[in-house]
């Protein structure tokens, strides 16, 4: 029987689990979707949550009973919780979305400010969104966690013990922990010790593409698989499907309009965040050592036409949604959006930002709304790929990914606010696409060139009948922040 690589994809809302061919065409996949317990600013889910949805979706993957060589994770990153020395939880995971530990991460900030805490990091300042701030809201309120043996985990980390019995973690999974040092490649014992933390309560650090372990015995009969098999490492989301772009198209940008707006390029460059002058901008560890990733991060992108249509448009689909774009002409009759519902982070580091519509009159229905919201995140993505050439960044084409990439009428948006080429792909999953050219890569399989696979793309090109009204709009866009900001 063919070998196949079995991929796991941890999101924000849902485990995809993949089946990918040795030439990395995904041939089987399946999503399972959980919800989050939201309330105010907290946001959790259960360690269970994501166990159950990763043993169904590996069963449906590999119920024709393929044969795996590797399993290899990718996740999403932030995610938080302590576990007790067998591996199991001992609270719901904080996700990265939840901000409880706000309070924390201003009295962080006194002993690591910004500038500081962005050339030992690669992230722009502290928030209650990083797991150092989260860690030590944990140590002051509820410390009896922290018993010896116990191990804080990222979502990752905790997948991978579960399959492997091992607590081990890799190394762009914790860029955006705070606790990791871009310039040591590993542990800042300074951050940890501000929090109250040591390195013992952490994870063995990997390099992504290491092998991780082999599925245990009792993973193995979880999942319906044979124990024994190679579990690699992989990368955390956005860095696994950055690997898989600059492999398919080097030297192009990516953006993932997803729950979040999240741009991306490879720099071949050491020493990232030492650039004075330089906006502060997020830098993670790439999957090589020696290599980096500028990842530019507006909160929400895609979440802002969801809220948009949950609130306002209940039972419309995205499709509809696409649509009533289209009703409305480009600039939206003048009616502008700031996408910044859960605060900025690039280009300007402001966590108190907010959502601002500008502009409507008598005459401005849904319609207008709906494209006012497109535009609005694609004027912000624009200014990520301004941040990401100032960085060394290439200007050549981007490709797009995530949810917002099936909207034929959202990338030419893009393309014309953006004044760049964009191309969709027919595989959908380059987190996973990513993760299993790490796979193959730990497993000592031969790693196949992935050109083939930008067969079925779709390009889109600016259209220069759009180009005036659509620099008339960036230049208020620009303009109707730094208005507002004083007042966030």
């Amino acid at each position: 029987m063919i070998p196949r690589i079995l991929t796991v994809d941890a999101g924000t809302t849902s485990v995809k689990v993949c089946l990918f061919a040795a030439d990395m065409t995904l041939q089987k996949k399946s999503i399972q979707e959980y919800r989050l317990e939201i309330s105010g600013s907290r946001a959790e889910a259960g360690g269970g949550t994501y166990l159950e949805a990763v043993r169904q979706g590996v069963r449906e993957v590999c119920a024709d009973g393929a044969s795996v060589a590797a399993v290899a994770l990718t996740t999403q990153g932030e995610t938080l919780t302590v576990a007790d020395p067998s591996g199991e939880p001992l609270r719901p995971f904080l996700v990265w979305l939840d901000q409880r530990a706000d309070s924390e991460a201003e009295l962080l900030k006194k002993q690591f400010p910004d500038d500081v805490f962005h050339r030992e990091t690669g992230l722009p300042g502290l928030t209650g969104a990083v797991p150092l701030a989260k860690a030590l809201w944990l140590k002051r309120h509820e410390p009896l966690l922290f018993a010896p043996g116990r191990r804080l985990l990222l979502l990752e980390d905790y997948l991978l013990h579960f399959l492997t019995g091992r607590f081990v973690t890799e190394k762009t999974l914790q860029t955006s922990t705070g606790w990791f040092s871009l310039r040591r490649d590993g542990w800042w014992p300074e951050a940890l010790d501000a929090a109250g933390l040591s390195a013992e309560e952490l994870p063995e650090l990997l390099d992504s593409g290491m092998q991780a372990g082999v599925l245990t015995p009792a993973a193995a009969s979880a999942l319906g698989l044979p124990s024994g098999i190679p579990v690699i490492a992989g990368a955390m989301d956005q860095v696994a499907a950055s690997y898989a772009m600059d492999r398919l198209l080097p030297g192009a940008a990516m953006e993932t309009t997803g729950t979040a707006l999240v741009t991306g390029a490879v720099l071949h460059s050491p020493d990232p965040t030492d650039r004075p002058g330089l906006p502060h901008t997020t830098v993670y560890r790439h999957v090589n050592a020696g290599e980096y990733m500028v990842l530019p991060i507006g909160n929400t992108g895609g979440m802002s036409l969801t809220w948009f249509r949950d609130s306002f448009c209940p039972g419309v689909s995205y499709s509809g949604l696409s649509r009533m774009a289209q009703n409305a002409p480009p600039g939206a009759e003048g009616l502008l959006f700031l996408p910044f519902l859960d605060g900025s982070v690039d280009p300007d580091f402001c966590p108190e930002a907010r959502g601002v519509f500008f502009g409507a009159s008598l005459s401005t229905g849904r319609d207008h709304f709906v494209r006012a919201v497109m535009e609005g995140v694609a004027h912000l993505l624009a200014e990520l790929l301004e941040t990401m050439a100032l960085w060394g960044a290439p200007d050549g084409p981007v490709i797009s990914l995530g949810g917002g990439a099936r909207s034929a009428e959202w990338e030419q948006i893009k393309a014309d606010i953006c004044c760049r080429e964009f191309i969709t792909l027919s595989c959908e999953e380059a987190p996973a696409l990513g993760a299993a050219l790490l796979a193959a890569r730990g497993a000592g399989m031969p790693v196949p060139d992935t050109a083939p696979l930008l067969a079925g793309s779709v390009r889109y090109t600016p259209d220069p009948a759009h180009a005036e009204v659509y620099e008339r709009a960036r230049r208020k866009y620009r303009a109707l922040y730094q208005a507002v900001r004083p007042l966030f």
